[in-house]
């Protein structure tokens, strides 16, 4: 008995170091997404620097209409995503991006830091390239990473792709947003019939992956069903002008039954008939008798007395109380935009060869319709031809909304895509253009900034003059007005900025340590704040001991500076 219970127990202590032993090795394996991470090198006037945004004054659009005021930045994303979370982290609500698919064709280049040197450094990466994968898997962490600090706890991010690197960057948006936020991998069918994209398949479909910041905290919205394109609604009468057309459903209801819908109707030519043919018979009618009599009033009900069949009338526009309707489907995963429709639309608004296949308007409605508000903040950092913000403004027309869009989009070396195409057809769509047919297409209006990524040294701005530094700080000042969305220059002087929303909402910075300019600005504040506009004001200082000076003026709110852009000051200034 002794032996079998030192046998038991030293099979229990053998177990239980196994069972250790497995811990241990579990913790040291990985289950995810693991490649070199190959470090991303860039133009040597960037590096060991801090990015800042400042404006091309001569490529802002503005219309007194009322309509949003929206922002193109030129630039790498890197950069341009690095000064937005100075600006706008948690203010995002919908980001779309469509980036290089890595095809081996389809011009994504990466800057290493020499980690191969027999591929020339910053040329397209080819198919055959032994870090393909690591380079694309590279430089989209770093950006997306950077995108899911700007997401509101309610934002999501669309991201299109194709079977290149699908099952990649599914991978890595379960890293960085998690898994548990993974909504749906959206496919969209791109093109209509066969191509030549496979000798033994023809690749019609790419993907759209969707992901929350938050799955639990957001709520996407439901399609609205084009009814006017519905072919069962095929009769009119006299109502169709407010009702549309409309289809027939039989008045006998075959659900459960219910005795207080259990009631005799009599045809107009004097027959009596009951749901399901007699009284008590587990049928029922679907409306209660009132609202029967209703629907004979208000012109709902047919009755067919040959067959003695009575059905109601459902409409296209109004519901079963004569109320005006939206009618709602859920969204499906499948989709039909094709790339054809944004090539012509592209073309049709500027001729160019740049963009082989740019995206439709109508992708990015639909991702909008589904994900956004009528007061959200749209980005898109590879803004490419510009297909989103020509999507905000369309969808804004649509629906009265005031969602405001951000594209960022890089020079790419000499041809300056970003101004010559991303800004040029956004320019015409909001001014107006003539089309390939040679007729005026009228301008959806809305208001433009442009913006540039420039960059200041974090060591040598003691070495600057007083000159170079006000120039310099005046450039960084569009931060905080970015910042505040008041995006209008409309006061500068060597101490201090004033901007404007144009609907009242000004933000002043006082930008210099000296205080021979504080009652000056402090004047222009108050100024501002007895304008009658309504709005708010608000100052900020770079030197917090000048704040004193205007502590007592009233309906002035006095603002921390944010820490990421007063660095930039801060460097700007030697401090």
């Amino acid at each position: 008995m002794e032996n079998n219970t030192e046998q038991l127990l030293l099979r229990i202590s053998e177990l239980e170091k196994e069972i250790s032993r497995l811990h241990t090795q579990i913790k040291k394996e990985r289950y995810g997404l693991v490649w070199l991470d190959v470090p991303e090198g860039f133009e040597k006037e960037t590096e060991d620097k801090i990015p800042m945004l400042e404006e091309v004054t001569g490529n802002a659009i503005t219309n007194a209409d009322g309509k949003p005021t929206h922002i193109i930045i030129e630039g790498d994303n890197y950069h341009a995503l690095t000064c937005l979370n100075y600006t706008h982290q948690g203010k995002i609500d919908v980001i779309y991006i469509d980036p290089p698919y890595n095809t081996g064709n389809d011009g994504f280049t990466y800057k290493d830091k020499r980690v191969l040197k027999e591929f020339p450094d910053g040329s397209p990466v080819p198919r055959e390239h032994p870090l393909r994968h690591s380079y694309w898997l590279s430089f989209m962490s770093k950006r997306l990473l950077l995108a899911k600090n700007l997401l509101s706890e309610k934002g999501v991010i669309f991201i299109s792709i194709d079977d290149n690197e699908q099952a990649n960057c599914k991978l890595l948006c379960d890293m960085i947003f998690g898994e548990s936020n993974f909504v749906a991998n959206i496919v969209r069918r791109n093109k209509a019939g066969a191509g030549h994209d496979s000798k033994d398949i023809s690749i019609e479909y790419d993907y759209m992956l969707l992901y929350a910041k938050s799955k639990n905290k957001i709520k996407l919205n439901k399609a609205p069903v084009d009814v006017e394109k519905d072919a069962k609604y095929r009769y009119a009468d006299d109502f169709v002008s407010y009702r549309g057309k409309y289809y027939l459903r039989d008045l006998d209801y075959k659900g459960s039954y219910s005795p207080s819908l259990d009631y005799p109707i009599t045809l107009p030519n004097g027959k009596t008939i009951y749901a399901g043919g007699k009284l008590g018979k587990p049928n029922t009618w679907r409306w209660s008798r009132e609202k029967y009599e209703w629907g004979i009033q208000n012109g709902f009900i047919v009755i067919d007395e040959q067959k003695e069949k009575i059905f109601i009338k459902q409409y296209q526009f109004v519901d079963n109380k004569d109320k005006i309707r939206t009618r709602y489907i859920p969204y499906r995963a499948e989709v039909s935009f094709l790339n054809s429709e944004g090539s012509q639309e592209l073309n049709n608004i500027i001729r160019q060869t740049i963009f082989s296949y740019p995206k439709p308007t109508s992708l990015i409605e639909y991702a909008e319709k589904l994900a956004s508000s009528k007061d959200s903040i749209i980005l898109d950092f590879f803004a490419g031809s510009g297909t989103t913000l020509h999507a905000t403004m369309k969808l804004n027309a649509e629906d009265g909304g005031r969602r405001q869009c951000i594209l960022v989009q890089r020079k790419e070396g000499d041809k300056n895509i970003c101004e010559s195409v991303t800004y040029e057809r956004n320019k015409r769509v909001i001014l107006g253009y003539e089309n390939q047919k040679g007729r005026h297409v009228e301008g959806l209006g809305n208001s433009l900034k442009y913006y540039r990524t420039a960059f200041v040294g974090k060591k040598n701005s003691r070495a600057k003059s007083d000159r170079a530094k006000i120039q310099l700080s005046q450039k960084a000042g569009c931060l905080l007005a970015i910042a505040a969305n008041t995006l209008y220059e409309i006061v500068t002087t060597k101490h201090y900025q004033v901007f404007s929303d144009g609907k009242g909402n000004y933000t002043g910075v006082y930008f210099s340590c000296k205080d021979d300019g504080v009652e000056a600005f402090a004047h222009e504040l108050e100024s501002l704040r007895d304008s009658g506009a309504g709005g708010n004001v608000a100052a900020y200082f770079l030197c917090d001991d000048l704040k004193a000076k205007i502590a007592d003026l009233q309906g002035v709110a006095l603002k921390q500076i944010p820490e990421q852009i007063l660095a930039v000051y801060r460097n700007i200034n030697g401090l």
